[in-house]
């Protein structure tokens, strides 16, 4: 197995953000344990909760929002984080394997987790500005966004071999739509998720 240092890690990272299906076949190729992939599940997870929480607490949102619930605490927060590691894995292989393809869910969750990883260098970013120009820290936000469903949609299509892109994206925005509901719905029913206008 190649090393995995810190100069492997910043040339991945550059290549997720220029070039997503490499830098899929390369994550792929390492072909990780799942109970490593767990471990590191747990901890990019902690990292990205600690960093969440942090941005809260020192910058609460003034709109008090249902998912405000979900994000309560870090612990919530790192649960929460980890449950869409494991939604973004799962939909990453059944949205291949409904159309033919052939990526495995140990293959789809390094993926899933090499995603979070790589945007925690976002949210850190995002996290230093709220302290130096809180505007552009919002706009990091937008930045965040788009690049995980640029390489949500390009990671799905290296892992099943597919060659269009666009297609790609189709399946997975419609697939996190109709998960979110589904989310929403299961919330609501149990009561973790206040009602309007409650």
């Amino acid at each position: 197995m190649m090393a995995l240092n810190t100069a492997f890690f910043a040339d991945l990272l550059v290549q997720s953000v220029k070039r997503p299906r490499e830098a899929a076949q390369r994550v792929i190729a390492l072909d990780l344990p799942v109970p490593l992939l767990g471990q590191a599940a747990v901890a990019v997870a902690a990292a990205s909760a600690v960093l969440s929480w942090f941005a809260t607490a020192f910058f609460p949102v003034p709109v008090e929002t249902p998912w405000m619930a979900l994000t309560a605490s870090p612990l919530r927060m790192a649960l929460v984080q980890l449950a869409g590691m494991l939604l973004v894995a799962g939909v990453m292989t059944g949205l291949g394997r409904v159309f033919g393809g052939k990526g495995r869910y140990a293959q789809a969750l390094a993926l899933a987790v090499w995603i979070d990883a790589a945007l925690l260098c976002v949210q850190a970013a995002q996290v230093v500005l709220m302290l130096l120009f809180p505007l552009f820290a919002s706009a990091l936000g937008l930045v965040a966004f788009v690049l995980f469903l640029r390489m949500t949609t390009l990671f799905t299509a290296a892992l099943h071999d597919f060659q269009s892109g666009f297609l790609v994206f189709l399946g997975v925005t419609a697939t996190f739509l109709m998960a979110a509901l589904v989310v929403a719905i299961l919330l609501g029913m149990l009561g973790l998720v206040p009602a309007a206008g409650a």
